[in-house]
């Protein structure tokens, strides 16, 4: 009887952790829902789905994607992979000028800002 009544209250205990946890991850998910940005800072000539997007906290304030500093960013990051890390040779460092230059005026965001968002 008492092994039965242990056995019942284990189990209502059981249930009550977890209907807490999945209240828990609701109000997880919805509070990380809200602070998600609207739009990803990707090239306009992307026509497919980015297969590298990343989420972070802008370094700086990008008023063209109505993002300030330490807020939540989108970024896809295949559309800047030539711009990730700084080129060794004076043939990468011409061929990521001409790269950022050229994003930067699609974008309309000035050269520091995008390199800033990409690399920090």
């Amino acid at each position: 009887m008492l092994r039965n009544i242990s056995l019942c209250l284990v189990g209502k205990l059981n249930r009550l952790l977890l209907a807490i946890s999945f209240s828990c991850c609701l109000i997880f998910t919805v509070n990380a829902q809200e602070n998600m940005p609207d739009q990803c800072i990707q090239l306009p000539e992307r026509s497919s789905v980015c297969p590298n997007i990343l989420y972070k906290r802008s370094p700086v304030d990008i008023p063209q994607f109505e993002v300030k500093e330490g807020e939540m960013l989108c970024i896809c990051m295949a559309d800047f992979n030539s711009l990730r890390i700084a080129a060794s040779d004076d043939a990468g460092k011409v061929d990521q000028m001409v790269a950022l230059t050229r994003a930067s005026v699609k974008l309309n965001i000035d050269e520091k800002t995008l390199l800033e968002v990409i690399r920090k």
